[in-house]
């Protein structure tokens, strides 16, 4: 069970909480108890006793307070959080006039798409695998983006096209779900063959941003159009679109279409 640092600093805040009504509750009998004795030591050995516990339940309300102003942000500077996207609103444009046609023209044909394409895991990657690979239905990750810059684990200046020479493109994208231990794959494709692939048990935060790189010779990006693709064992879970830069780039490849599927429970 993954219990992250401000869920933890919030249990043991209850546990305080606790701590100090049953050390006042216990004070309060105490001195009452106390006071109902004819024996004065017995009576202030009571009454002592209740004080200690008043002073007790002030120390943990006391460190209490540190806990949330000083020791969470002190936790978060040895611990420092997966950055992750922070999508900022659009402003919509509510139109002040709204024209209605005189005629309403009916279409007498609709296309509609025979196949919707979902890309698979291909069997080569499938064949370099060594963990069971599975249907993954949890983890979400966001359309990947690129650049040929990074800085501390995130994109800088992201594009879709690209001027040659290039070396390394960044493929980054913000994912969230994921399980340690699931095997995860980032496959490059380039007019439908593998150009750059990458597969791994999964070994990072279940929540964040991360990215997956291609290195190649400047010389053997080619125009044209790329595909990368992001499979969680054996579902595809994301993909991405760009081109390099060129007089024989190919046309755009088909858009991959992705319906999410709700968690087994």
């Amino acid at each position: 069970m993954n219990i992250d640092i401000a869920t933890t600093v919030k249990v043991i805040l209850v546990l305080l909480g606790i701590a100090v009504i049953t050390s006042l509750v216990m004070a309060v009998k105490s001195i009452q108890a106390g006071k109902r004795l004819q024996f004065y030591q017995k009576r202030q050995i009571l009454i002592t006793h209740g004080w200690r516990l008043i002073m007790l339940a002030v120390v943990m309300v006391f460190g209490g307070f540190l806990l949330v102003k000083v020791g969470e942000p002190a936790v978060y500077k040895v611990f420092p959080p997966s950055p992750t996207i922070t999508t900022t609103p659009t402003i919509t444009v509510t139109p002040t006039i709204t024209l209605t046609p005189s005629q309403t023209f009916t279409p007498t044909i609709t296309l509609t798409l025979a196949q919707t394409y979902t890309p698979s895991l291909p069997e080569q990657i499938q064949a370099t695998i060594q963990t069971p690979v599975g249907v993954d239905t949890s983890a979400v990750f966001s359309p990947i983006t690129f650049s040929t810059l990074i800085e501390n684990g995130l994109l800088v200046n992201e594009q879709t096209s690209f001027a040659p020479p290039v070396k390394t493109i960044y493929g980054g994208f913000s994912y969230d779900k994921m399980v340690t231990g699931v095997q995860w794959t980032a496959v490059w494709l380039y007019e439908g063959q593998i150009v750059c692939a990458e597969t791994k048990p999964w070994n990072y935060a279940p929540g964040g941003y991360g990215y997956t790189d291609c290195t190649r010779p400047s010389n053997e990006w080619l125009p044209g159009y790329y595909e990368v693709q992001i499979f969680v064992g054996s579902s595809w879970k994301s993909s991405g679109i760009f081109n390099i830069q060129g007089t024989t780039a190919n046309e755009a490849p088909l858009a991959s279409t992705f319906t999410p599927t709700p968690p087994v429970p």
